[in-house]
């Protein structure tokens, strides 16, 4: 048996190059894992066995995907508990944190699939996913697939906020005006990487945000309370619907959380 923590993952920027034949976009986004998570229990089985506590899912999701790909390629099943906190349609990565973890979990009990073989599971569960199997900060080419790990000299520090409405990531695609404003993660990486977090902030932007908020109107609204709260940057994350600030240090992150304590969901996260 183990336990694998599913770390939800923040988009720092977010553009959109172009909609690619197969009907796909080509992204180009800073994606940053936080302490904020998920948790699975994993034990060896020869079937495979979902449980879920915190959240209805379906029984086609992406733990119970992963867990039958990595059966494919190594005859290795699994009985997991997953013990949900990341809320759904929020642009947060849960359900491919969630997929991620488990890949390493039954890496770990089992060693039987290569790096390889690893990652492709990992890109057929979803596009995040392999994202989500490395974690720490990348710059996130192609469909999410293309990554490129990135350091900067200290941690960062998040206020995470969510309106009860979600965003379909699928819906919102489906309906993107193109082109869409240019967004550069180049310039937002080297001024994050010199810890210059003002110099970073006017760069911090996501391309999918005005689309998101033409569906749901309310991020808007908690991107203003949240640099009201004092962030040094805010943006949405992924395709919404929440929305995170960046702040100096955790004394900062605690004190803007406590205003904006009277919203649907409010939660403070440091970088892993």
């Amino acid at each position: 048996m183990t336990t694998e923590r599913a770390y939800a993952k923040l988009n720092l920027t977010l553009g959109v190059r172009c909609r690619r034949a197969d009907g796909y976009h080509e992204l180009d986004s800073l994606m940053q894992t936080v302490r904020f998570s998920d948790s699975l229990v994993v034990e060896r089985s020869r079937n495979i066995s979902v449980t879920v506590s915190g959240a209805d899912l379906p029984p086609d999701n992406t733990v119970t995907r992963a867990a039958r790909l990595y059966r494919e390629v190594t005859g290795c099943g699994c009985r997991v508990h997953l013990e949900k906190r990341i809320p759904s349609e929020a642009g947060l990565g849960g359900g491919s944190a969630d997929a991620a973890a488990l890949l390493r979990a039954l890496q770990r009990l089992h060693r039987m699939a290569t790096d390889a073989e690893l990652q492709k599971i990992a890109l057929a569960v979803g596009a995040d996913v392999p994202f989500c199997l490395r974690g720490g900060l990348c710059r996130c080419e192609g469909i999410g697939d293309i990554l490129t790990p990135l350091r900067i000299s200290r941690a960062l520090w998040f206020v995470i906020a969510k309106p009860n409405a979600g965003v379909s990531t699928k819906a919102l695609f489906e309906a993107l005006p193109l082109p869409r404003p240019p967004v550069s993660s180049l310039r937002a990486v080297s001024a994050l990487s010199w810890g210059d977090f003002a110099a970073a902030a006017p760069y911090m932007q996501n391309a999918l945000e005005s689309a998101a908020i033409a569906l749901v109107p309310e991020i808007g609204y908690y991107k203003q309370r949240i640099l009201e709260a004092g962030a040094i940057a805010a943006a949405m994350s992924g395709s919404g619907s929440a929305v995170w600030g960046l702040f100096s240090d955790e004394p900062s992150a605690r004190a803007a959380a406590e205003k904006l304590s009277d919203l649907d969901w409010v939660v403070v996260s440091d970088s892993v």
